[in-house]
């Protein structure tokens, strides 16, 4: 299907910032969440929303009639049979347009549990955390690490090969294991041997094998292409990646060390944050040798793939003249834990002060996981560490930077619309997203359960209270699940986002013209925009309007849209508080289902969709049947 844009943006359109960062000062102690404000206790949901009637109903009728809009078979999730050997990135077989098998370990009832005495224990275990790092010599400890780590993540940044190798199967410039043990590690002539069998190797998949370098809590590494390894191993991710930001240095270095900046421009990949402690506060009144001791969350948009957990030391150094680094480090070797599933070397970021504003970010992610409770489904991005690669974190920072056009209307004069009116409905388009983030994740904020629908799919639901202003309480309903698609990334996006495609999978939709009656872009590329989108059963009857965000790039896309009554819209276009619009997010994520190979695309995609109803029949102890 070959989908355009159906209007043009003109190259004298004045662009404006969307926002202008500001600078709170340090948190110490607090807990934030994915929407960047502090929590003291569960999370719970203040966003209240139209009583959508969206469900799961009619899911066979539209998966028909989607079909054959995109122009392949009307099995596109089959069940047969298609083992996928846990060698690292395994492609799917465009010819069969088999997906991957279940994994059985995606018979596990919740992802996350997130029941109140996991909560205590984990609230216990960042008090004790707080308390351990403030001794004189835990800070001594954690300030040396943190010095070598920084050291480290310098010479990584700048290192060409044979330190960094671009990998043969996709679009990675990934970390030769082998040479990074030379470099960086304690190294003597009996491991001269271990060396030439790593250089025979893919060195992404090598973590270290060796018995003496292995961690303090007696973790041992296993390599993750074998068939049968181990359960309790790590396997090596570590990738680089460099953009270009339209952020000053100074500022950006803020954005990674105020932890609410961090967890709201990063809020597609971080899901919850904690300072445990702030070792040093800087000096010259900017973060320069600032140390602080944080506990975080990492995840992907959807429950299949569990969180990554770790608690580390976050270090900031002015390398030079308009030169910065951010650098992170786990800090397990000084607090052992009775099992470690995922560790952070150092990774972060050297940021160098460029012309008109501009910074160059070169970002290395390098961590040790345990993904071996990946739902079978997402291996092909995971295993080979795209999923959670540099590009990724880099493409978020960009994003959030990204400079936005003026109002583009097709049936409302743009003029009469307020700077404060855009604005305000850009604030509310940045809080959909982040409460779409959230809610379709493995947070130990959710507490997913697997549900049996038709043709034996794996949907996950969770039940959320939602307040209104007044403080009464509602039930919501959020429920997702993941397929295979034989079908580009691409095309899977421009059918969701399109006004005129629409009616062929929104059962409110249904038999109604669709029209996209107001659109901001947002960054150079027209598909990435907010929209508001129309809904007319007949030429002046208006049903629905729909706030819309699409956003497309190679790690992944999205599509995210909340229904918003006619009045609110206006009063958010005359530049009403965006925060007293009550919204729940529901939407799409395409991933490619394998990592990107010379710029190009896969041929099929792994599609999440995630619906965030209304349903007074739920509440948080009772579960309802799944035709609710």
């Amino acid at each position: 299907m070959d989908m355009s844009e159906s209007e043009e943006i003109s190259q004298d359109q004045e662009i404006s910032s969307d926002e202008e960062m500001m600078r709170p000062g340090i948190t110490d102690a607090s807990s934030v969440n994915g929407d960047g404000y502090s929590t003291d206790s569960d999370y719970s949901e203040i966003d209240d929303t139209e009583n959508t009637e969206s469900s799961v109903e009619g899911l066979e009728e539209m998966k028909s009639t989607t079909e054959e809009e995109l122009g392949f078979d009307h099995e596109i999730n089959p069940q047969d049979d298609n083992m996928i050997q846990n060698d690292g990135y395994v492609p799917f077989n465009p010819d069969n347009r088999q997906p991957p098998q279940l994994s059985p370990r995606s018979e596990v009832e919740s992802v996350s549990s997130t029941n109140m005495p996991l909560q205590i224990n984990d609230r216990a275990s960042d008090l004790l955390m707080a308390v351990s790092v403030g001794s004189d010599a835990n800070k001594k400890k954690i300030n040396e690490m943190a010095v070598s780590a920084m050291d480290e993540l310098v010479r990584k940044c700048l290192a060409g090969e044979p330190l960094w190798q671009h990998r043969q199967d996709c679009d990675l410039e990934i970390l030769n294991e082998g040479e990074y043990i030379r470099e960086f590690r304690p190294f003597d002539a009996s491991l001269g041997e271990l060396m030439r069998i790593i250089e025979m190797e893919d060195p992404q998949n090598l973590a270290n094998l060796y018995e003496s370098n292995a961690s303090t809590n007696g973790t041992q590494h296993k390599p993750m292409f074998q068939r049968d390894a181990e359960k309790n191993f790590l396997q090596t991710e570590a990738s680089r990646h460099i953009g270009f930001v339209r952020m000053d240095a100074t500022s950006l270095v803020e954005c990674l060390m105020d932890v609410k900046q961090w967890s709201s421009v990063f809020s597609n990949i971080v899901s919850r944050t904690t300072v445990l402690g702030v070792l040093s506060r800087g000096v010259a009144g900017n973060y320069n040798e600032t140390l602080q001791v944080m506990k975080a969350e990492f995840h992907m948009p959807t429950p299949l793939v569990n969180i990554r957990e770790s608690q580390f030391a976050r270090y900031c150094k002015q390398i030079g003249p308009g030169t910065w680094g951010v650098v992170d480090v786990s800090l397990d070797s000084l607090f052992p834990y009775p099992l470690v599933i995922f560790r952070r070397r150092p990774s972060g970021c050297l940021i160098v002060e460029m012309p008109d504003g501009y910074s160059k970010v070169i970002w290395v992610e390098h961590v040790e996981v345990d993904n071996k409770f990946v739902h079978r489904m997402f291996w092909p991005i995971v295993l080979p560490g795209f999923a959670f690669s540099a590009m990724r974190w880099v493409a978020s920072i960009v994003r959030h930077c990204e400079p936005v056009g003026n109002i583009i209307s097709t049936s409302l004069d743009s003029a009469t619309i307020p700077q404060n009116g855009k604005t305000s409905v850009l604030r509310l388009a940045r809080r959909m997203m982040r409460s779409f983030y959230h809610d379709n994740s493995a947070s130990t904020d959710n507490f997913w359960v697997r549900i049996h629908l038709c043709h034996g799919e794996d949907f996950r639901l969770m039940t959320k209270t939602i307040y209104a202003l007044n403080g009464s309480p509602s039930s919501t309903l959020v429920f997702t699940t993941s397929l295979w698609v034989p079908a580009p990334p691409k095309r899977v996006f421009d059918f969701l986002r399109h006004g005129d495609s629409r009616n062929k999978w929104d059962l409110l939709a249904r038999g109604y013209a669709v029209q996209e009656i107001m659109h901001i872009i947002k960054g150079e590329s027209p598909e990435n925009r907010v929209s508001i989108m129309q809904v007319n059963s007949a030429p002046n009857q208006i049903e629905i309007l729909y706030l819309q965000e699409s956003y497309s790039h190679p790690t992944g896309s999205y599509v995210v849209y909340a229904p918003i009554d006619i009045l609110t819209m206006g009063m958010m276009l005359g530049g009403g508080n965006s925060d007293l619009v009550n919204i729940l997010p529901s939407g799409f994520v395409i991933h490619p289902d394998g990592p990107l190979r010379n710029g190009e695309e896969t041929r099929g995609s792994l599609l999440t969709l995630a619906f965030h109803i209304m349903d007074g029949s739920s509440t948080e102890d009772y579960l309802p049947a799944a035709d609710s």
